[in-house]
């Protein structure tokens, strides 16, 4: 398990202290795929490069399976760090060796004798599906195969923990699949609990069991994805997940707003909103609706115009629970 409590970082400039981090609780449990989604500038990066150390905070604690790594002396992180493999937006490969010796580097460092090593990285090479290039230089391959190099490499030492810091970010959407894909069959056949820093809603809905959403640095809502893109609280959620509904501007004079929310847990196919402009006589506006596929549930939100006045307010809010429709004032 990794946990963050009460974390912070906070970088010097020529214009005082910019906090990139201020204090940060969050909790990543064994065996999970956790997605930490932001804006630009929002702390993310920081913050998954604070979990190996890679960033030292300014304060708080970093504890990995209950060990606090701020207090841990350099052999012993050391040590640690074996645990938690990274991968990272641009490879970071050896240019000067090839696919093999870049998946070996870290077994060499680790110590291990060259014929085990080199058992190791064939096994890796064929679990990321590379066995074809274990001989190639970085210059050879692809953006997704680099990727994957990468992915072994991280994997060499059998670590628990993966870091991903915008793993896919200059990858194509057909080889950002592919590399996701892979990531969530490491998760399910090795166990590895992952981490995936993007600023991609998609990598999100894909792959990840739960999400933090940082804004300006702070974790500002966390929980199960599909709990959390079905209804936002929070307002840097809530901008990332619900753009849309953000610039159809304010309600009107004598005009209510009500977001509807699909959590899986009912059909959407259900003719909700015609079946309360028929039912009730009331004349409903869409001004917003999305729903995706998460986890196999259909989840989203759906934002409505009504006429307010009267006792319509109530009749509306009365005939939507009596549907098991979920939904929050909007005005």
């Amino acid at each position: 398990m990794i946990q963050l409590q009460g974390l912070s970082k906070i970088y010097p400039s020529k214009n005082g202290p910019v906090a990139a981090l201020r204090s940060v609780d969050l909790t990543v449990a064994d065996g999970e795929i956790h997605g930490i989604i932001g804006a630009s500038g929002a702390g993310k990066s920081t913050l998954v490069r604070c979990i190996n150390l890679l960033e030292r905070p300014t304060g708080g604690r970093v504890l990995v399976d209950g060990e606090d790594l701020t207090r841990a002396k350099p052999a012993r992180l050391r040590e640690v760090r074996r645990k938690i493999g990274m991968i990272f937006q641009n490879f970071c490969l050896l240019e000067q060796r090839d696919v093999a010796g870049n998946v070996r580097f870290p077994l060499e460092l680790a110590g291990l004798k060259r014929g085990k090593a080199d058992e190791r990285v064939k096994e890796l090479l064929s679990l990321v599906g590379l066995t074809d290039k274990i001989g190639a230089y970085p210059s050879q391959l692809s953006g997704g195969q680099k990727q994957r190099v990468a992915i072994a490499r991280a994997l060499a030492t059998g670590p628990r923990y993966l870091l991903c810091d915008e793993a896919t970010s200059a990858l194509d959407p057909a080889t950002t699949a592919s590399v996701l894909n892979l990531l969530k069959d490491i998760n399910r056949t090795l166990g590895v609990t992952v981490v995936v820093v993007t600023h991609e809603m998609k990598v999100i809905e894909k792959i990840c069991d739960t999400v933090s959403v940082i804004g300006d640095g702070t974790v500002a809502e966390s929980g199960a994805v599909s709990e959390v893109f079905a209804d936002p609280r929070s307002s840097a959620a809530r901008e990332l997940i619900l753009p849309e509904a953000y610039r159809v501007g304010k309600a009107a004079e004598g005009e209510k707003r009500i977001r509807l929310i699909f959590d899986g847990e009912r059909p959407t196919n259900a003719p909700i909103v015609s079946s309360l402009s028929l039912d009730l006589g009331v004349p409903v506006n869409i001004l917003y609706a999305d729903t995706r596929l998460i986890d196999g549930r259909t989840v989203g939100q759906m934002v409505i115009s009504l006429p307010q006045g009267g006792d319509l307010s109530e009749k509306v809010e009365r005939y939507l629970t009596g549907k098991e429709v979920r939904f929050r004032e909007e005005n």
